[in-house]
């Protein structure tokens, strides 16, 4: 018998499947790929989008229309709203609470009206705004009384989102400030020349403010009042005047520089504008509905067409 038995030893081979044909190779493949497709779906939902929660509204209306009310619709379907027949310039210090965002894309969705296209007895001429916004992901404070979404509708119509915002001090057209110190100022002026009530003088010189910004985003606070005088009290086309629009362009969109280029305009430019004699340039247009109808002078606040 032999001392020892050597066994031997057993082969196994390599652990892969063992496919008996292309269809099974090609079945396993997509099998595989699937599954990948799985792995990266469940990766991608695993980032949470960012979260709002309590979260209170803050229009700030630049339009020259009343904005009554508005919505905002996230893209998982939450709402938040705001408003409040907010006059040009309003909103500042007037929230709507408490609301649950999410994600970074947005609808808005609001309603307006030009309070000088009404008569007693009628009904108000209701018009639909619509916009989409982006908000980039932002830290919630820890305070709810800090989470203020501020919400920037600006007269061309688009809409701009700020978070966490502030309850005072956010303003960025400064429509009030002019229309106030337009009328301490000029007071009597304005009345002979429009007889406006309150009202419809801060719509009306509204509505130049946010022509000065759609033509040239004047934001300025000396480069609006300057404006709006100039529009108001010289001449409604003084920017269509070369040494004006010179004086503009060369601005160069820096803020107080127009109101001090304005204000030193020669004599000579000065009588032109007053005498409505001049050969005018070219300017920048305003899409047909951004500005409300004008209203005539004396023309106790009816509203007027191109036609009458």
């Amino acid at each position: 018998m032999p001392d020892s038995i050597q066994l031997a030893a057993p082969t196994c081979g390599p652990a892969v499947p063992r496919y008996r044909n292309t269809a099974e190779r090609l079945s396993a493949a997509l099998r595989v790929a699937a599954a990948s497709m799985m792995f990266a779906s469940m990766a991608a939902c695993s980032k949470s989008e960012p979260t709002y929660t309590s979260v209170s509204t803050e229009a700030l209306n630049y339009l020259p229309y009343n904005l009554i009310r508005f919505t905002i619709t996230d893209q998982f379907g939450n709402k938040a709203r705001g408003g409040g027949d907010l006059e040009p310039g309003a909103g500042e210090g007037s929230i709507a609470c408490c609301y649950l965002l999410k994600g970074t894309e947005f609808k808005i969705q609001w309603t307006y009206y030009d309070a000088d296209d009404w008569l007693p007895g009628e009904q108000v001429k209701k018009l639909q705004g619509e916009a989409s916004v982006s908000l980039p992901p932002a830290t919630v404070p820890d305070s709810v009384g800090s989470r203020i979404l501020e919400v920037h509708f600006y007269p061309d119509r688009h809409v701009e989102l700020s978070f966490p915002g502030q309850i005072l001090g956010s303003t960025r057209l400064p429509i009030v400030d002019v229309s106030r110190d337009l009328t301490k100022r000029y007071a009597s002026r304005l009345e002979k020349r429009y007889e406006d009530n309150d009202a419809q003088l801060h719509r009306r010189i509204s509505s130049v403010v946010a022509q000065a910004w759609l033509k040239y985003r004047f934001t300025n606070r000396s480069d609006l009042e300057q404006y709006a005088y100039c529009a108001l009290l010289v001449n409604p086309r003084f920017d269509t005047h070369p040494a004006v629009q010179k004086l503009i362009q060369s601005s160069k969109g820096t803020p107080g520089v127009f109101a001090q280029a304005v204000a030193t305009l020669p004599p000579a430019v000065t009588k032109e504008l007053g005498n409505d004699r001049f050969q005018a340039v070219s300017v920048p247009s305003i899409s047909t509905g951004l500005l409300p109808s004008p209203r005539k002078e004396n023309g106790r606040g009816r509203t007027v067409s191109a036609t009458d």
